[in-house]
């Protein structure tokens, strides 16, 4: 078996990046201006399940994990490709390195399908990561069960500037389970209506005082897309119906009736009248071409069209609206209120920073989560890709029109919940929703399947 890649130093930063599931060499390739190493064959981490040996045991000069170059203290943090800039991991790792002379490096794994590969080599007794950042917290709950990480409650993370009333609204409940810290939340995000203010100038659509009009209801967002779609020819709005259907089901049932769950509290539930308004208003929007199904094809679609000024509205994520100013104009990109969200929030996340159990460097690990992690590079994180940060401290300090409305709507929205099933709950949910919107069913039929898949569902953590 080929020897896993080593990190490839690039100025005072070594990225490895796991491989595909192809078999072939390992090859050398740059992504933004970086040079890293991709493995061939199966993933790095598949590699280490088989092999007796594991990626950083030896150094160049045969000195073990732990040991950078000198003798100096290593830190290895695992996490995906997108997150190196866009959460300024790299921005935090330099700086780290340059305060304290610990050699960081970050290692790329390819998508959550490889945190099981991290779960079986922790469960054998060994940890080749320090620090995983995953994407969406709440993946991260399968080590939690298992006694793999740590719960931060068990230390002293939570003092002075990190004592937990200094963070966002309710932002450690997105990664908190049943009294366990088992992660720091990272990079808030949350659900909302991007807009580009040109459309509704050239559509004279801007109310007396020259602002977007804020909807009341699903009739009337409805309507303002559909004078929109009118003027342009094209939809008015996209909505994320792709992978990532059913987060926007959850948003906007939670900022229309304030709750996701049924009487009981705990189980997750659709068939409600706030919600059999909005599908109903949803089927009619895709049957008259208001609403587009792009996002079915390809989840991106909606944002490449928003960021690139060709599309109206988009329901999602609103850090597209930094994402956008680029391109389209710091004065035209505006997060708007989908109906209920001033008052009840809608669906808020974020990724998640977990620390092995097995870590034989978790103080370490410790010191750069509070020292680089929860720093004033989050403000660089937030203002130029919307990652949001978790510290009320550093969120005060974002330079931009959006920054009080994106703060009150994080500060209200609720996480997914952590049932061991939400993964299967999000994949059948979508496709059923596919399927409804594109006239397969009616909304009794839909509604009576989805809630036939959760009730069938484990909505326990075990």
């Amino acid at each position: 078996m080929t020897a896993p890649a080593r990190p490839v130093t690039n100025g005072r930063r070594h990225l490895v990046a796991s491989g595909t599931l192809s078999i072939g060499k390992g090859k050398t390739m740059t992504r933004n201006g970086r040079r890293i190493t991709a493995l061939g064959g199966a993933t790095m981490l598949l590699a280490l399940a088989a092999c007796s040996g594991t990626p950083y045991d030896e150094g160049e000069d045969g000195s073990t994990a732990g040991s950078g170059a000198g003798g100096d203290e290593t830190l290895t943090i695992a996490i995906q490709a997108w997150m190196s800039d866009k959460l300024y991991l790299n921005q935090m790792a330099e700086s780290f390195e340059e305060e304290t002379g610990v050699t960081v490096n970050l290692v790329e794994y390819a998508d959550n399908q490889a945190l099981s590969n991290f779960a079986l080599q922790w469960s054998q007794g060994t940890s080749n990561q320090d620090i995983v950042v995953v994407d969406g917290a709440s993946t991260a709950v399968q080590f939690l069960t298992r006694g793999l990480i740590i719960d931060f409650n068990t230390t002293d993370f939570f003092t002075g500037d990190l004592a937990k009333e200094n963070f966002v609204g309710e932002s450690l409940s997105f990664t908190e389970l049943d009294g366990v810290q088992f992660a720091i939340p990272f990079g808030l995000e949350v659900y909302n209506i991007s807009a580009n203010r040109t459309f509704f100038e050239e559509a004279d659509l801007l109310d007396a005082d020259g602002n977007i009009p804020v909807p009341a209801d699903w009739e009337e967002l409805y309507e303002i897309s559909a004078a929109l779609s009118e003027h342009t020819g094209g939809p008015g709005m996209t909505i994320q119906w792709g992978p990532n259907a059913v987060p926007t089901m959850l948003a906007v049932e939670q900022a229309a009736r304030g709750d996701i769950f049924a009487d009981d509290g705990s189980t997750l539930t659709f068939d409600t009248p706030e919600m059999r308004e909005i599908l109903e208003i949803w089927r009619r929007g895709v049957e008259e071409g208001v609403f587009s199904v792009d996002t079915f094809a390809n989840k991106d679609a909606g944002r490449s069209n928003f960021n690139a000024g060709g599309l109206p509205m988009l329901l999602e994520t609103a850090s597209r609206v930094p994402e956008a100013a680029p391109t389209i104009g710091v004065e035209n990109a505006e997060v708007i209120a989908m109906p209920g969200s001033l008052e009840n929030g809608s669906f808020g996340f974020s990724a998640g920073v977990i620390i092995p159990t097995e870590s034989e460097n978790q103080e370490l690990a410790l010191q750069f989560i509070r020292e680089a992690m929860m720093s004033e590079h989050q403000v660089g994180a937030g203002q130029e890709w919307g990652k949001l940060p978790v510290l009320t401290t550093y969120f005060d300090e974002i330079e931009a029109d959006w920054k009080d409305d994106m703060y009150e709507f994080v500060r209200l929205s609720v996480p997914a919940p952590m049932y061991r099933d939400l993964p299967v709950i999000q994949e059948r949910g979508k496709q059923m929703l596919q399927e409804y919107l594109t006239g397969s069913t009616d909304v009794d039929g839909f509604l009576e399947q989805v809630e036939g898949m959760i009730a069938d569902s484990n909505l326990g953590t075990q």
